[in-house]
């Protein structure tokens, strides 16, 4: 009898070592995405430059997250971004399974656009991406003897922009840029992606455009440029990491904003035109991409999530993919700091906005 219930100890503790550190501890050190798949939902076309991206990115991601999840891309474009918006504000599972990736719309949100009943802090945010910058290309047939720089723009009045709609923050950006600098345009609005805009300059059906600096690089130099058919009239600032504006170390050889408007005007930009322009850097081209995950989303797949974007877009291997992809390696946005960015937008001064509703109403017509 001795026997036995020395026995029978020793198997009970042998049970709790086992559900202590065997089974139990599988389970618990098991990782939250250990075994799942993540469907990345983007509100762009399949083609897009911005799908591009979020394929690359994704293929590191899956490595960086704990547990290495399976992920996949799931288009859903329309309504300027909205519908994939508000598929996963209102419809995503919250287990962390789906989350949004991709373009926002702040001017949306801070001019209380129509279909924009919602606030982006109104989603979990999980970090962000910082693209390449805009440039503005201009096709040098505008003028007889054709253009090479800003100064030979000015001498044309019949300048057309092709762009998106006029709410559109690239839009707005450039078009402040263009206004402060005297240049006489007509808008053309109403081109569906930058890839459409761009065919429209290489027409000729609009010989003034706004594309990434990458995408400038890649598309119109080639096309423009190396033909003597065009060229980069000027880039807008990026946004430092101390806040200050700074060149585009993407396009250096396209001449710099504030470098133009100084040989135009002879000085620095100022007034409402200008402080708009660092209004739109600040809330829009800091961190032109975002990952999202639905109100409520689980937390434990929330951190999985947001610690891995520094780190997978940091790896030699992302680095490699996204040069040979992209042609250049853009940055990752820490999940605090797009929690930042996307709060600045309520801070924007009531006079800003007042302005914007003005000029995209004058726009619209």
């Amino acid at each position: 009898m001795r026997r036995l219930g020395v026995l029978f100890s020793a198997t009970v503790a042998a049970v709790a070592a086992l559900s202590t550190y065997g089974l139990l501890g599988e389970v618990i050190a098991k990782p939250y995405y250990q075994g799942k798949t993540i469907t990345v939902i983007i509100g762009l076309g399949p083609s897009s430059g911005g799908t591009t991206m979020g394929r690359v990115i994704s293929k590191h991601m899956s490595k960086a997250i704990a547990g290495n999840p399976k992920m996949v891309i799931k288009n859903m474009p329309g309504a300027a971004f909205m519908k994939a918006h508000k598929y996963v504000l209102k419809s995503a599972p919250k287990d962390g399974t789906v989350v949004y990736y991709g373009p926002r719309k702040p001017i949306g949100e801070l001019l209380g656009a129509p279909g924009h009943d919602f606030k982006y802090t109104d989603f979990n945010i999980l970090g962000g991406i910082q693209v390449a910058g805009l440039v503005v290309a201009a096709r040098s047939d505008v003028v007889a003897g054709g253009a090479k720089s800003v100064s030979d723009l000015l001498k044309s009045t019949s300048l057309k922009y092709g762009g998106l709609s006029p709410e559109h923050s690239r839009m707005l950006l450039c078009m402040q840029a263009m206004d402060l600098l005297g240049m006489k345009y007509r808008f053309v609005p109403g081109y569906r992606g930058s890839g459409k805009i761009r065919a429209a300059l290489f027409r000729g059906e609009v010989n003034l455009a706004t594309d990434a600096a990458h995408a400038y690089r890649n598309k119109v130099v080639p096309q423009l440029v190396k033909k003597n058919k065009g060229f980069g009239a000027f880039h807008i600032p990026v946004l430092a990491k101390d806040g200050s504006l700074m060149k585009n170390k993407l396009v250096p050889d396209v001449p710099y904003f504030l470098d133009v408007y100084k040989q135009v005007k002879g000085g620095a930009p100022s007034g409402e035109k200008w402080e708009v322009m660092k209004t739109l850097i600040k809330v829009d081209q800091t961190m032109q991409h975002v990952y999202m995950g639905p109100p409520g989303m689980n937390q434990k797949a929330a951190a999985a999530f947001r610690k891995a974007i520094l780190p997978a877009l940091a790896t030699e291997a992302f680095k490699k993919d996204a040069m040979k992809i992209l042609t250049y390696v853009p940055g990752a946005v820490e999940y605090k700091k797009a929690q930042k960015i996307i709060a600045s937008t309520k801070n924007v001064p009531a006079s800003v906005v007042k302005y914007l509703k003005g000029y995209i109403a004058k726009h619209s017509k």
